[in-house]
């Protein structure tokens, strides 16, 4: 029987429940949105004591399905204010799974100023103080003292330096496979929630546990043999495994797609996008020992870049295309060491590289440093790293910069920065960063369709976000693409019940529905679906023409009405 533990700081108490019926299957995503939703209150601080941390595995977590490792963290985002969800890799999911955990919550607000650990295992979960010395350190040291060499059965998850001075871009980091800190829940400053609670880190040790079993024991096991081999057929597996998500920049940097953020968003391609990409990643990789890896044990993909520097030594194991690009070219920067360096600095406080590069593009637009000084741009790291005011602000996201320098000029949506896909040329994207309750978050519905009717535009986007909400509550990988059927059959074998498609979107749609109850107690008004009126006024040049996000007000405010 899975269990929900109850951390809660005031007291220091941790105490295992049984869920409540409705939660049998809910997971992931679904699961914590509802938590949130249930549990906290919408006009509550984010940061204070009535704020909540919640996270869980999916509905396949601790199972042999490829890529069903993934977390959902969710919370009250201290960044947009809404109900957010971060999702993560790593070997963090599998673990809580096989300990018979579908849920943990971190409530209450602590007694003193001391840092603390939460410890779960086969014994039950336990606060802890955190080691002398554990506060103050960034993310691959602190992994490496907590993981004490047990690889094999541990998984760390733990805040940086910027999560312990609560800024609002503040990731959550759980190591990888090999050890390394290079997955986040990043998007939305979860991990600033989590140092509020003064919590420095979650240690999961599975020693003596065994996969999940299925309802459907035979039934399982033929799913798993045929996704696993639909997915390496997949062309678009094949491409993951040999480039990893850089691989894509090549494509969206050329003239007629104009979708490389470059200059703070203000240009559509980067003349220095080839020394940047997936293929330049894979021609050093030879010379400098990289490989390609897997984010999370069972997954066959292995998009994961491992980089390592010109004498090599390793850099990072997550550089992907989102932070290649708003850490690269959004900031004029061509230098791939340079962003493979600023990468792994973010990795290491704790901080999301969407919103750290759009937060540096915002003040290099105010002069603080200049467009494609990357020796500056390490620098900023610094200042960050020190909690200076530049460093704090930076820290804070990239309505904090604006707002400083009275930049009016600002790639957000509810708060969070824009990704790399850009509305202007994807209009589909447009819709998705504008009616998402995650806000600026292409992980919540990318639709790359063009030249499309605006209708389809967003039927697309309303498709792809049910569909987004359900793989992530399942606790399925998106590159793995899988349909609703496949949710709905794997989901059926390994609990026992009868699902199909419409039952596989019809809990994506809950969890969206549920997201944007959330917001709109939160205060979210209509205003909050607006897009950066730059998007609107400031055209990208392709050679069909000047490109504008154009679809009306009038066709986004439908979105909800059939969903």
């Amino acid at each position: 029987m899975s269990s929900i533990i109850r951390v809660n700081l005031t007291d220091l108490t941790v105490s295992r429940e049984e869920p409540p019926e409705e939660y049998a299957l809910l997971g992931g995503r679904a699961l914590t949105s509802h938590i949130i939703l249930r549990e906290v209150d919408p006009q509550g601080d984010a940061l204070g004591p009535g704020s909540k941390l919640v996270f869980a595995p999916g509905l396949l977590g601790g199972t042999a399905a490829t890529t069903s490792g993934r977390t959902s963290f969710g919370g009250k985002s201290p960044l947009m204010g809404g109900c957010k969800e971060a999702n993560v890799g790593g070997t963090f999911g599998h673990r809580l799974s096989k300990l018979g955990i579908k849920a943990v919550i971190i409530e209450g607000a602590p007694p003193d100023d001391s840092w603390r650990v939460l410890r779960i295992d086969r014994e039950g979960a336990r606060l802890e103080p955190a080691p002398a010395g554990l506060a103050g350190l960034g993310t691959y040291d602190t992994v490496a003292r907590l993981l004490d060499g047990k690889l094999r059965t541990t998984t760390v998850a733990c805040i940086g330096p910027a999560g312990e001075a609560q800024l609002t871009a503040a990731s959550i980091a759980v190591n990888d496979p090999e050890g390394r800190p290079t997955r986040h829940a990043a998007r939305g400053g979860l991990g600033a929630l989590m140092g509020a609670k003064r919590l420095k880190a979650i240690v999961v040790d599975d020693e003596g546990t065994k996969y999940v079993e299925a309802a459907d024991k035979d039934g399982y096991r033929r799913l798993v043999l045929g996704f696993s081999k639909t997915t390496l057929e997949d062309p678009r597996t094949q491409n993951m495994a040999t480039y990893g998500t850089a691989g894509v920049l090549g494509f969206v940097n050329r003239d007629k797609i104009s979708s490389l953020p470059t200059r703070n968003h203000r240009l559509g391609t980067f003349a220095g996008a080839e020394r940047l990409s997936g293929q330049r990643i894979a021609e050093l990789a030879p010379e400098r020992g990289g490989k390609m890896l897997p984010c999370m044990a069972g997954c066959i993909i292995k998009c994961a870049i491992l980089f390592n520097d010109e004498r090599g030594e390793h850099t990072t194991t997550a550089l992907e295309f989102e932070t290649i690009t708003l850490l690269g070219s959004n900031l004029e920067i061509d230098n791939l060491d340079a962003v493979a360096q600023m990468d792994r600095l973010c990795d290491d406080l704790g901080l999301d590289t969407i919103e750290t590069g759009n937060a540096f593009g915002v003040a290099m637009e105010a002069g603080v440093v200049s467009f494609g000084d990357w020796e500056a741009a390490l620098g900023l790291f610094d200042e960050i790293r020190r909690g200076t005011e530049l460093g704090r602000l930076l820290g804070n996201g990239t309505v904090a910069v604006a707002r400083h320098f009275g930049i009016d000029r600002v790639p957000v949506v509810k708060g969070m920065g824009l990704p790399a896909w850009e509305p202007r040329t994807m209009k589909a994207m447009g819709i998705t960063y504008a009616t998402s309750p995650q806000g600026a978050d292409h992980t919540a519905g990318l639709v790359t369709a063009r030249d499309v009717t605006d209708e389809t535009y967003l039927k697309a986007s309303q498709q792809e976000q049910l569909l987004q909400a359900a793989v992530d509550s399942a606790g399925l990988c998106q590159f793995s693409n899988p349909t609703a059927e496949d949710m709905a059959k794997f989901v059926s074998a390994q609990h026992g019940v009868d699902w199909s498609a419409d039952d596989g979107i019809a809990l994506g749609r809950r969890c969206l529905k549920e997201e944007r109850e959330f917001n709109l107690r939160a205060g979210f008004g209509r205003d909050a679906d607006e897009l950066p009126s730059f998007l609107r006024t400031e055209p990208l040049k392709t050679p069909a023409g000047d490109a504008v996000f154009d679809l009306p007000d009038e066709l986004i405010d439908t979105f909800w009405d059939d969903l």
